[in-house]
């Protein structure tokens, strides 16, 4: 009996399954890994602290192989250090790291070619030959980028709300519901060290009340017009390509996202909330 380890991680929680030969799954959530914003001791603590108490001795030693998927891990220092971090889970196991990005591919695409986009916390899109990402969107991250993201669609907001453009009726709630006056917000956000943590919650807030109010669903249309002209628009082969979705955005509000590709003259293949499930299948698979 061995097991293999797959790991799917953003900046706000990681999803992680413990596969065996015989199709069984174990799976364990703890706090987003990102080697971009933490440092090597903060991952080990979140390793040690919320991993390895899910995983019993004889699981542990037996893990064959650790296959961590995330966003940050896009450059090979960072692959090295997180490369490191993990090693200690299993004495036994070889590690791979990959960026978030082949995630969703191998997710939503399995072993079929496409363009394989994420629209969650964040945003990205590759082009996808079956096995390996072949080309890559640039992506700026939250403070310069990711647009059509959880995060892009909470700054849109925060700025019409802080600049007073929302219905009278919609700004009320939200003054009801965040209790924070203007400089407060930006206190938060310019002297914090995490300002997308700030944004977070009105991003949720967002989504959690966009079918009532059409002025926000003319935020998510703009974000994520926005998301095709960066990250899909730019590869030729998304004229022939099935376009794949990966991530809670997409799958939350993939009516207004049908809506939007259509207006570009695409059609999405399919759309999944949840990384992890598609990984579970692509690793099973090698397993047999």
């Amino acid at each position: 009996m061995y097991y293999i380890l797959v790991a799917d991680s953003g900046s706000t929680s990681t999803n992680w399954a413990l596969l065996s030969a015989n199709n069984a799954v174990k799976q364990i959530n703890t706090s987003g890994i990102n080697p971009y914003y933490m440092s090597p001791d903060e991952i080990k603590g979140i390793v040690g602290k919320e991993l390895l108490p899910s995983l019993l001795p004889d699981e542990r030693n037996a893990i064959a192989e650790i296959n961590f998927y995330g966003s940050g891990c896009s450059t090979e220092a960072k692959v090295r250090t997180l490369r490191e971090t993990l090693l200690p889970i299993s004495p036994n196991a070889s590690v791979f790291v990959g960026h978030d990005v082949l995630a969703s591919a191998r997710a939503a695409c399995g072993r079929d070619k496409g363009i394989a986009c994420i629209l969650g916390t964040g945003s990205n899109s590759c082009v996808y030959d079956g096995s390996e990402v072949k080309k890559n969107a640039i992506s700026l991250g939250y403070l310069l980028g990711d647009e059509g993201s959880g995060i892009h669609l909470g700054k849109l907001f925060l700025i019409q709300y802080l600049k007073k453009r929302l219905s009278p009726s919609l700004m009320k709630l939200v003054d009801d519901h965040f209790k924070l006056s203007f400089e407060e917000i930006l206190n938060k956000l310019y002297q914090q060290e995490k300002p997308n943590r700030i944004i977070a919650p009105f991003s949720h807030f967002m989504l959690d009340h966009v079918q009532t109010y059409p002025e926000l669903q003319e935020i998510v249309r703009t974000s994520f017009s926005a998301f095709v002209e960066e990250y899909i628009r730019p590869f030729p082969e998304a004229e022939e390509y099935p376009i794949c979705f990966v991530g809670s955005v997409a799958f939350l509000m993939q009516e207004i996202l049908r809506d939007v590709l259509g207006k570009y003259g695409y059609t999405p293949h399919c759309i999944i909330r949840y990384p992890i499930d598609g990984l579970i299948r692509y690793h099973q698979n090698k397993m047999h």
